[in-house]
């Protein structure tokens, strides 16, 4: 197999100037927040009057004295593209955490995978080897016969494991990069996953060394808009609430107190898990938000709808329960035992991998997407008309689809006036943008009519 591939295909870079990358946009913009002049009149004035050397130290003292002492919006003003070959699912799901990373993905949807899995060193050099592979080629080969049985290939993704290959692309600045960094440092991550994090760092690094140095504040933990940590240790206040709430069996709302223990937590531990959790918490109430059981499948296309805002169970927690979401076109197949079996086939193996001193961190890729988890969802009112208009469409994946009308009934319950544009996107547009329509959104505007 190909190992994978980082490549930094852009940065942000000047019109007016060709000295301008993305050290000079950065350090400039912060100059214009307090010289008289625009921050392209200081960097040209700047540039004209001082040596090369003296012109660096100047980016590098600027960036210290802005980004350095945590104005993290200097940070933004830059951005760097990564295209991304032959990393695992597992690696594509830590990336699409942080809520202000940008990513275009290779559909598993759309595209057959066919390039195989990713293994960690301490799999391929244990006396597992042989069983993990042929565990995961077999989940691939059931795959296959499921296609060949006319399941959808969305559906058929479900069984593929965690560090199955894709490709992706990924954009960002470089404070939400130093963020994702420090996230891959922090939690117990698998190890291919902190490779390409690694990489996609280190090549902007040398791009624009000034914004990435430790200045002190620039990585200051509370600074960052705190993402779901799905590679977490755990997450306390989030098993409260699965307990407190029986683990339901579809999206439904709560509401939840956050212990004082938890926000000490939070803040003085600087624990991301217990952090994103505050993001549900609105002028100084309870946690509120859609508790949502979905696939790991499911959970991908979630996540990346990033103006909504998550919080969710780890990652470990979800594999130890093992449950399982089985796409209805399976349910209504002759094929349901055999899905039933390879998933606990692969839920078994994950055990026995960890029970057997392989950090759990290296053997989760193993675990199909089809393994059941918990995600918190704050929906916003603009999210209202907005995202719950696109997950309502028939276009979208059944699981995300059921979700965005359970949050859409109980929308339109809590307020009626809201509600009445809480559906399918060709209702609220007017048209339907698809370029086949599916005559859903003409049926319910007749309705409406009537």
């Amino acid at each position: 197999m190909n190992e994978s591939e980082v490549k930094l295909i852009a940065t942000s870079k000047g019109v007016e100037h060709e000295a301008l990358g993305p050290e000079e946009l950065t350090a400039y913009g912060a100059y214009g927040c307090f010289e008289q002049g625009t921050s392209y009149e200081v960097f040209k004035n700047h540039f004209k009057d001082n040596s090369e050397e003296e012109f660096r130290e100047e980016v590098k003292e600027v960036l210290k004295q802005s980004a350095g002492r945590g104005h993290g919006a200097v940070a933004d003003q830059n951005l760097f593209v990564f295209s991304i070959k032959n990393l695992s699912r597992a690696a594509t799901l830590h990336l699409c955490l942080p809520e202000y990373l940008m990513h275009l993905q290779q559909s598993m949807r759309r595209a057959t995978a066919e390039r195989g899995y990713v293994l960690p060193e301490q799999i391929k050099e244990s006396s597992f080897h042989e069983e993990v592979k042929e565990t995961l080629d077999q989940a691939f080969e059931t795959y296959k016969e499921l296609l060949e049985e006319e399941i959808p290939i969305e559906d058929a993704r479900f069984l593929l494991p965690l560090y199955t290959r894709t490709n992706i692309q990924t954009a960002g600045n470089a404070r939400e990069l130093m963020h994702l960094y420090h996230m891959t440092k922090e939690e117990p991550v698998p190890t291919p996953v902190k490779k390409i994090v690694d990489e996609m760092v280190e090549k902007a690094r040398k791009k624009a060394p000034g914004i990435f140095k430790d200045w002190g504040h620039n990585y200051e933990r509370l600074a960052w808009f705190p993402s779901a940590q799905l590679y977490t240790e755990e997450n306390g206040t989030f098993n409260e609430i699965l307990e407190e709430n029986n683990y339901p069996g579809e999206a439904e709302y709560i509401e939840k107190e956050m212990s004082e223990e938890a926000i000490d937590k939070a803040i003085k531990e600087r624990d991301e898990a217990e952090l994103s959790n505050l993001k549900h918490i609105h002028n100084g109430n309870k946690i509120q938000g859609f508790l949502a059981p979905m696939s790991i499948a499911c959970y991908h296309q979630s996540t990346r709808q990033r103006t909504w805002n998550h919080s969710i169970e780890s990652i470990y927690d979800a594999a130890e329960r093992g449950n399982i979401v089985i796409p209805p076109t399976v349910k209504e197949s002759p094929h349901t035992d055999k899905f039933k079996e390879q998933h606990r086939q692969m839920i078994k193996l994950y055990k026995k991998l960890v029970n057997n001193g392989i950090p759990k961190e290296e053997a989760i890729g193993v675990i199909p997407h089809s393994v059941e988890m918990y995600d918190l969802i704050h929906v916003n009112g603009w999210n209202s008309i907005h995202s719950i208009g696109k997950r309502t469409c028939t276009k979208a994946q059944w699981e995300i689809r059921r979700i965005a009308n359970k949050v859409a009934a109980e929308i339109r319950k809590r307020n009626p006036v809201l509600g009445k544009y809480t559906y399918p996107q060709g209702v609220i547009y007017g048209e339907c943008p698809e370029a086949d329509p599916c005559g859903l959104c003409d049926k319910i505007i007749e309705k409406r009519k009537e």
